[in-house]
């Protein structure tokens, strides 16, 4: 836009921020200078392009680039990331060699419910992580199924309070293995006075009861948005 005004002593911004309309305003008023000075457009090898041929022609290749980096952003819907193509693929780190070393590659999260060694119910998403698929895999199922699993069982990739809350509200038990099972059986995990699990429970006034007998209840909540990437 500068080089333009510049070169051809136009004024389009007046010093606001460009945008959308000041490019094909400045488009509009090269095309008429094109058309009043008679500047014939030329290509191919050997064939000198004029100043103005070359001003209008990387303005054109600039509008097609800002026009696709729109319909990016219009695909990016509720998106939250370019990391996610337009087909929803999310980036996610796949482990493709026996050292357990990953890429980050655009896939797919595949998910299977098994019973009895018979594929039940599958479903397929954008999520980089299975804590967050259990919840929209059970609905799915419970959706198109003729019946409800009473009884949920997961490993540790799923446990979130989230997804636990979900279970007991929906009348399923809920058989997810902790995340902190193996730990949490060593004496040193046991002996540990400031792990919440080693406190003793009063579900009435939902607080705990510490080593020196003080009642911790709730004092804040606090949300915050992790990034998974």
């Amino acid at each position: 836009m500068a080089e333009c005004e510049q070169l051809y002593d136009i004024k389009i911004a007046y010093g606001e921020t460009i945008k959308m309309k000041h490019i094909k305003k400045l488009r509009k008023k090269l095309y008429a200078l094109k058309q009043s000075e008679n500047v014939i457009f030329v290509h191919g090898i050997g064939k000198r392009k004029t100043p103005l041929q070359k001003s209008i022609e990387t303005l054109e290749s600039y509008l097609a680039r800002l026009k696709k980096y729109n319909q990016e952003i219009h695909i990016c819907g509720e998106r939250n990331s370019y990391s996610k193509t337009d087909q929803d693929a999310t980036f996610m780190r796949m482990k493709e060699d026996a050292m357990g070393n990953g890429q980050l590659k655009p896939a797919y999260n595949l998910q299977h419910g098994v019973d009895s060694e018979y594929i039940t119910w599958l479903t397929i998403g954008p999520q980089p992580t299975d804590t967050t698929t259990l919840i929209p895999f059970l609905t799915g199922a419970e959706k198109y199924l003729k019946f409800k699993y009473k009884s949920i069982t997961a490993d540790a990739g799923y446990e979130s309070e989230e997804n636990y809350m979900f279970l007991e509200s929906n009348g399923q038990l809920s058989y997810i293995k902790p995340a902190n099972y193996e730990i949490s059986k060593t004496r040193k995990y046991k002996n540990d006075i400031g792990k919440i699990e080693n406190m003793a429970y009063d579900e009435s006034s939902d607080s705990y009861t510490c080593r020196n007998d003080k009642k911790l209840t709730v004092d804040h909540v606090r949300h915050s948005r992790v990034n998974p990437f």
